[in-house]
């Protein structure tokens, strides 16, 4: 049997169909409680990097090397429950603003509420059916949760999905042309030309506890892998290869959400084996609160930004509650120290409007900008902008334009 050729978007633009979903499809289970327990990690087929390279093939690698720079889009909790129209005008943005960019990088909640297969043409493959790029994937914490009485294991789902040995067709898909990604595991590493991702399940917390990657119940397999990865990510630094660290955890280490606590105790764990390893990343992205966050933290000098980007769709935004119950919109910029002692200034916060991030990488620089998308006439406008020189590890915010 031939193998499947792999494949991404539609090669005819279609128009948003999310009028037919029936009104199961659109609440996804909302009734349903989750289970609070942490839930099992899948084992990585292999804990391999994955290059890139294999994914889109040499020429357009050769394109990217060629042009000195490497673009990807990101964002997380996407899901579009409730309200689709949300998550399908910022797919149809990042769709419009594919020119240059290489593959997208989800940050978890791709389904809602319990990442459930049937629920994968509704919230993934219907509104990136025209999203001509790889769409990587770390999982979140509806990924992954699962409720009392459900038959499958948790992540099942996702693995099907983003996980395969090899790309394949599924019926999840419903048609839609987008194969399978094979990621090694739900925690990976990803090699492409100007940057190294190391991306991170961080398990299955809901809103007021901690995401987790390794404890004495979950074991610490995900957490020697991580101090392995940057072991050999400090090695080929030493050698000369000149590559962006951007690291990539569901739970975000800081946030001013309302709904979701920060992970204090997983950054710890993280700073640990940076430590030991010898290297820090050069950015950190996570979802989970849903809203736009960013802060600037200072680690042995150097200066690290920590991105929350969980406005991709879900419709629960802090912002769109009434005024009457909407919470104190935090003030920034706003200076303190994290729970270390580091240096951490909060530089950026939107909670009332859906977007996504479209980040430039060099061997000099990251450059990244929060691309606003008004849900209601698709029109993209700039939210936050800012640059990181990757010989000074230094922030500096940018102009809106």
């Amino acid at each position: 049997m031939a193998a499947t050729t792999r494949a991404f978007g539609d090669p005819d633009l279609t128009p948003d169909n999310f009028n037919q979903f029936s009104k199961q499809e659109i609440d996804a289970d909302a009734a349903a409680k989750a289970l609070s327990q942490l839930q099992p990690i899948p084992p990585p087929r292999s804990t391999d990097p994955m290059d890139l390279a294999s994914i889109i093939g040499a020429d357009a690698t050769g394109t990217i090397q060629t042009a000195g720079k490497i673009t990807f889009h990101t964002l997380g909790d996407t899901g579009g429950i409730k309200y689709p129209q949300f998550q399908f005008a910022v797919a149809d943005a990042m769709a419009a603003d594919i020119k240059g960019v290489s593959f997208c990088y989800h940050l978890g909640d791709v389904v809602y509420y319990f990442g459930q297969e049937q629920y994968y043409f509704e919230q993934f493959y219907d509104p990136y059916r025209d999203y001509n790029a790889p769409i990587f994937a770390i999982p979140g914490n509806h990924d992954g949760a699962i409720f009392k009485g459900e038959t499958a294991k948790s992540l099942d789902a996702f693995v099907a999905n983003f996980c395969t040995p090899a790309p394949s067709k599924t019926p999840d898909s419903q048609g839609a042309v987008r194969t399978t990604m094979d990621q090694p595991g739900v925690y990976f590493t990803l090699n492409a030309p100007f940057a190294k991702f190391i991306g991170l399940y961080s398990n299955v917390s809901e809103g007021g506890t901690e995401g987790v990657i390794a404890n004495s119940k979950l074991g610490n397999a995900q957490l020697k892998f991580l101090q392995a990865q940057l072991v050999q990510a400090k090695k080929e630094r030493d050698h000369g290869q000149a590559r962006a660290l951007i690291l990539a955890t569901h739970h975000p280490p800081f946030t001013g959400s309302p709904f979701h606590v920060p992970s204090p105790t997983m950054l710890g764990m993280i700073d640990d084996a940076c430590k030991e390893a010898g290297i820090y990343p050069d950015m950190h992205l996570s979802g989970h609160a849903h809203l736009y966050e960013r802060y600037t933290r200072t680690v042995d000098g150097r200066q690290i930004p920590y991105v929350v980007a969980g406005m991709g769709g879900y419709y629960n935004l802090p912002g769109l509650k009434p005024a009457n119950l909407r919470p104190p919109q935090p003030k920034c910029p706003a200076s303190g120290k994290d729970a270390s002692g580091n240096p951490l200034r909060f530089e950026a916060y939107n909670d009332d409007t859906f977007g996504f991030l479209r980040v430039t990488v060099s061997d000099a620089s990251i450059a990244a900008t929060f691309v606003t998308v008004n849900t209601k006439t698709g029109k993209t406008g700039t939210g936050d902008r800012f640059t990181v020189d990757l010989k000074k590890h230094a922030v500096s915010n940018s102009k809106k334009k």
